[in-house]
């Protein structure tokens, strides 16, 4: 894991995440758009299974998150193909 900062000290309103074959990026956000923290690691698309996908997030996110409370995580890359977490389809647009 490259990045973080003290434990306890962020709390994130929404979660970006870019997740690539090879990488997984994320940065905790605040209301205002500004980045609070960013992290990555080596835990890409790629090299996992999918039971793994879970974990490898979470390994990052964790400490962000606050308890009883929903945050968004926005993702785009390889976390939506057809081999990623959850296949997010092209939209037809025309010509």
């Amino acid at each position: 894991m490259v990045g973080g900062a003290v434990p306890d000290l962020i709390a994130a309103d929404w979660i970006a995440a870019d997740w690539g074959t090879s990488r997984l990026r994320v940065w905790a956000m605040g209301a205002d758009g500004a980045v609070l923290d960013r992290r990555e690691s080596d835990a890409g698309m790629g090299g996992l299974a999918p039971e793994g996908f879970e974990p490898a997030l979470l390994a990052l996110i964790h400490d962000w998150l606050t308890p009883g409370r929903s945050t968004q995580v926005i993702a785009c890359g390889m976390v939506g193909a057809r081999q990623g977490w959850v296949e997010a389809a092209y939209r037809p647009l025309p010509c």
